[in-house]
């Protein structure tokens, strides 16, 4: 692994020759040893809680293996490395894994970082914790031409061993943590790169898999290395309010402990407050400030049965008033990771909003372990992904991404991006839940349940009305899915639809199709995209004709056709090209090169309500005046447009891009004298333009309000300004205006 590579520090003066295990000799009386095994013993009793003797005993050799091995080598921060394989099968040992995880646990670098090989761990410790090692090792034998390229095939190679056995992704999350825990002694660059990876992927990961305790370990250990500053800043919040609200809270966690006991219920109840990383993202996504996020603490009701759990529902509604449309109910209807618990939020004492969760003993376990809960329960299973129906279509769905992936970057895109947790839960005709991301079509919906009912789609209903395949689905609706025989995917899904399996699914499926088919069905999708703009191809000038093809790089109108039909091109945009139009003059880029990628020639301009820039997520508004209008996603003014989803476009920004473009700030300042030609100097000292400046003087609190429209490059140097304008005295607030 990479980050081991970086962790790691060999004894180069004296190699080793370790490609057969017999070249190890270990000495059980060794000092080595003795001091190795000094912090070994404390783990050992941790075992010997769950396992039986026998079992101890080869994980007792397994270690003595990895010590042998990894003699003379040091981590960064000067300790033996044998501590890190060994603190990660620790974590494990926490969940209470079988031994052979913990085996293979405490192996788990020594592919990698040794010259040991997996025919001497499969001779030695049989073929089980052999390919669980091999499954967690890099690639390193490999030379990839790019750092993506590299990332993709490791992904690929722990998703392959995942799909054979979960343990895998088990073993490589604990290494993860330890890892996350240890990194100080990294340089800035390298700890801001590991926690970026695992916020985008291995945090992600252990929440699909229900594992909510290390999700949220990780998600603050990598929070850290990212964004340390922003880190100790709310930490320090919480903790100062964690000072005012303690009381208050035991008081709340007694009296619903004594209401719910006199009651005649066995319950525990816990006080417990939302981790870091978690008010971050909510601080962000819905632009708060820390003093406006309300639900820090809540409580945690355990019970002994389901039916108490409903019970204990109602008697915490007796006892404090509840927030309308904050209830939610995962035990009816459980989230796609199995988690199930009831979630309601109270009004407590002084007006304070509370979330309580309240779940029975066996969910508790299963909420913060997730899939690792299988070995708390001792099931004599084997623990292949086979036990696990949901997990093991999730894989082979991120197994098909990469197939059909046109290169690494897009493949770890896709990956990303499917890793995101769902928020709309439909049904099936046979009643069972589906979880799908926010604004999931038909479409997505049918791919979601196989790839064949969304190849052969023709008609749906939700709730026993007809709807378009472009619907977006809500909460609690049944969906139902009518298919044909010898019907292909229509390329102008690819608009809509929000999901990575059935973007890739369609593409897959397209690219199947015979040119001849892609022509016929690339015209058809033209014409019908023209006849919105009252023209036809007989309308459009040769000259015309001509540029346009150029500028597609096609040949001739069966190459544009083809596009058309294969997905390659949107039949909307190359029909507004071809559109006549008089606001050209509204397209911001003179130079003429591509800033949006796909709208080539097309009129393109730039919605003033949310001054999108490069590095923004985009969404285009199609409109038969301006042309293509381009929003931030987060832009209010949008959200009553989305509902004619023909008219909005998905974009992406083109790779190199020289020009700038206009940003909307807001600063807050104390009343003092200069104080505006301070900021008008930093902006400058920046490369930034002004181009204009609101005033308003706040009459609650003296300060003033100012907001600044400036030029700037894209959205790194926009926040790199803001960065340097809060470290001012007398700046107040610095913060971009949504729209």
């Amino acid at each position: 692994m990479a980050l081991k590579k970086t962790l790691t520090s060999q004894n180069q003066n004296n190699p080793r020759p370790l490609a057969l295990m017999d070249n190890i000799t270990i000495n059980k009386n060794s000092n080595e040893f003795d001091k190795s095994s000094k912090i070994y013993t404390k783990f050992k009793k941790k075992l010997q809680k769950y396992l039986n003797a026998y079992q101890v005993k080869k994980i007792e050799k397994a270690f003595r293996v990895a010590n042998e091995a990894h003699r003379g080598q040091l981590r960064k921060s000067g300790e033996e490395y044998i501590h890190h394989p060994l603190s990660a099968a620790s974590i494990l040992a926490d969940f209470q894994l079988d031994h052979e995880s913990i085996m293979a646990a405490i192996l788990h670098d020594v592919i990698e970082d040794t010259e040991l090989e997996k025919e001497n761990l499969k001779k030695n410790f049989g073929v089980k914790v052999s390919e669980l090692v091999d499954g967690v090792s890099k690639l390193d034998k490999i030379n990839f031409s790019t750092k993506e390229e590299a990332d993709a095939a490791n992904l690929r190679k722990m998703l392959m061993a995942m799909s054979q056995d979960i343990r895998v992704i088990l073993i490589k999350l604990a290494d993860r943590k330890h890892n996350l825990e240890t990194i100080n002694a990294l340089s800035s660059h390298k700890r801001k790169t590991i926690g970026k990876e695992t916020l985008e992927i291995f945090a992600p990961i252990a929440l699909r898999l229900g594992i909510h305790s290390l999700n949220k370990e990780l998600e603050d250990l990598a929070f850290q290395s990212v964004y340390p500053l922003r880190f100790k800043i709310i930490k320090n919040e919480i903790k100062k309010s964690r000072g005012n609200r303690n009381e208050l809270m035991g008081k709340i966690k007694n009296i619903i402990q004594i209401k719910l006991k006199e009651e005649g219920l066995e319950t525990n109840v816990i006080a417990r407050e939302k981790h870091a990383y978690g008010i971050y993202k909510k601080m962000k996504l819905k632009e708060f400030k820390f003093t406006h996020i309300n639900d820090l603490f809540g409580v945690r009701v355990i019970c002994k049965t389901v039916d108490d759990t409903y019970r204990s529902l109602g008697i915490i509604h007796n006892l404090y008033t509840p927030i309308p449309g904050r209830f939610k109910d995962y035990i009816a209807i459980p989230k796609s990771n199995g988690y199930q618990s009831l979630h309601t939020s109270i009004i407590g004492p002084h007006g304070l909003p509370i979330e309580i969760q309240i779940r029975t003993e066996d969910m508790d376990i299963l909420a913060e372990s997730g899939i690792a809960s299988h070995w708390f329960y001792k099931s004599k299973n084997i623990p292949s992904l086979k036990n696990y129906t949901k997990e093991q279509q999730w894989i082979t769905n991120l197994l098909n991404i990469q197939r059909d992936s046109g290169n690494p970057q897009e493949y770890l895109k896709s990956i990303k991006a499917d890793l995101h947790p769902g928020k709309v839960y439909v049904f099936t005709p046979k009643g069972n839940i589906l979880e799908l991301p926010k604004r999931s079509t038909i479409i997505d919906y049918a791919y979601a349940v196989h790839t064949d009912l969304g190849n052969n789609f023709d008609s749906a209903k939700v709730d026993n009305i007809k709807v378009s395949a472009n619907t977006i689905l809500k909460n609690g609706q049944r969906v139902e899915i009518s298919t044909k025989n010898n019907i292909r995917p229509d390329p102008s899904w690819l608009n809509f639809v929000v999901t990575e399996k059935a973007r890739h699914s369609i593409r897959a499926s397209l690219k199947l199709i015979k040119r001849k088919d892609a022509i016929d069905l690339g015209q058809k999708l033209l014409l019908y995209s023209l006849s919105d703009f009252k023209i036809s191809l007989n309308d459009i000038p040769d000259k015309t004709m001509q540029i346009v093809l150029e500028e597609y790089k096609c040949k001739s109108i069966d190459d544009l056709y083809a596009e058309i039909g294969l997905g390659n091109r949107i039949a909307k945009l190359v029909a507004m090209r071809f559109a006549p139009t008089d606001s050209s003059s509204q397209n911001r880029n003179p130079s003429g090169g591509i800033q949006i990628r796909g709208t080539e020639g097309l009129v393109v301009s730039y919605a003033k309500c949310c001054y999108p820039i490069p590095g923004d997520p985009i969404i285009g508004h199609i409109s038969q005046e301006k042309g293509i209008v381009v929003h931030r996603q987060v832009c209010r003014s949008i959200k009553h447009m989305k509902k004619n989803t023909e008219e909005m476009l998905d974009m992406s920004w083109d790779e190199n891009i020289e020009d700038s473009f206009n940003a909307s700030i807001k600063i807050e300042v104390e009343n003092v004298r200069g104080v505006l030609a301070l900021i008008s100097s930093q902006i400058a000292q920046n490369d930034c333009n002004i181009e204009s400046v609101t005033y308003d003087d706040t009459k609650e609190t003296g300060n003033n309000i100012m907001i600044f429209i400036i030029s700037i490059s894209d959205i790194k140097a926009l926040n790199k300004l803001i960065g340097k304008l809060k470290k001012n005295k007398n700046i107040l607030n610095v913060e971009r205006k949504k729209s």
